[in-house]
This record gives structure tokens, C-alpha cells and sequence, in this order.
């Protein structure tokens, strides 16, 4: 648990589940996210299984206030090499959390795994989330072409990293 005076994140609790199934819909997931259904029983299976935190991919739930303020996702893609992602839901991002929420998780990251690099990719037309990342410490390394399908098309998309 990553625990500040403004937030906390931690793992997710069966009780979450619900709330988390009512984000998953193409309005939480905004104008740039990219959206896949899941149903809750896959939800609700995968907290079983792992409790949805396992050795290749973690969500974790950002929690202000006592109330979720969005989603953190954390993939293992390879030995040294993690790839971040997170949703704030759209009533709590004017509080400009998105940032010191990010910048916990590269911390949190780099002291306790054995990461060298953590990236994060966004649609080229979430000037938002690349403020976030610039901020937290990511570089812009480039644009992946066509990469993210949402919304009934393909965009391309803006790769950052931060390395140890």
C-alpha cells in the first residue's frame, strides 16, 4: 500500500469489484482510452484467482478520501521493463492528482522491483496525460502509429519512459 497524505493505493478488495465493473464503459474510460468490456463474473473470477495482482500485471485501486478516484495498471512486460497505466475518474481529475499518483508508483516501482525501465503510452491527443507524465518524469520517446483502437478507430499514440 502506497500511503500519502493526499491518496492511497492499494490492491483491490472483493468489495471493489462492483464499483470497479461500473467504470468499465467507454464514458469512464474518456475521449482517449481504449475500452474492453469485461464482464463482472471475469472480474470477479480474476480477483480470485490472484486477487488481480500477480507477477505479469497488478490493478490497483487510488483511493482519496475513502472513495475510489481511479485505476492503476501495472504490466510486467519483462525482466526490467514495466509498463503503467492509469484512469482517474473524470469527477476527481481537476484535483490534479494524476501527477504525485504517477510519481508514487515510478517510486514505488523502481525501490521495490528490480526495474530498469517503466514506460506509459498515451493517445497523441491526450495533452492531459502528457502534461502527467512530463511532470512525473517521463521522457518522450516517440509516436507509435495506429496503435490504440478506440471509439471506432485507430489513433496513434505517444510512448514516455522513465528510467533507474
Amino acid at each position: 500500500m502506497i500511503k500519502t497524505k493526499d491518496f492511497v493505493i492499494r490492491t483491490v478488495e472483493h468489495d471493489d469489484i462492483e464499483f470497479i465493473h461500473s467504470l468499465n464503459n467507454p464514458d469512464f474510460r474518456g475521449e482517449y482510452q481504449e475500452f474492453q468490456f469485461e464482464s463482472k463474473q471475469f472480474l470477479v473470477k480474476s480477483f480470485e484467482t490472484d486477487g488481480l495482482i500477480s507477477d505479469r500485471f497488478q490493478m490497483l485501486v487510488a483511493e482519496a478520501d475513502k472513495q475510489i478516484i481511479g485505476l492503476v495498471y501495472i504490466s510486467f512486460v519483462r525482466p526490467g521493463l514495466v509498463s503503467i497505466g492509469l484512469v482517474i475518474c473524470e469527477n476527481q481529475r481537476a484535483r490534479n492528482l494524476g501527477t504525485q499518483i504517477t510519481l508514487s508508483i515510478v517510486k514505488y516501482l523502481f525501490d521495490n522491483y528490480d526495474i530498469r525501465r517503466i514506460q506509459a503510452d498515451t493517445d497523441i491527443n491526450n495533452l492531459s496525460a502528457q502534461r502527467v507524465l512530463e511532470k512525473a518524469g517521463f521522457k518522450k520517446e516517440g509516436i507509435l502509429k495506429s496503435y490504440r483502437y478506440h471509439h471506432g478507430r485507430y489513433n496513434d499514440s505517444v510512448l514516455y519512459a522513465v528510467t533507474k
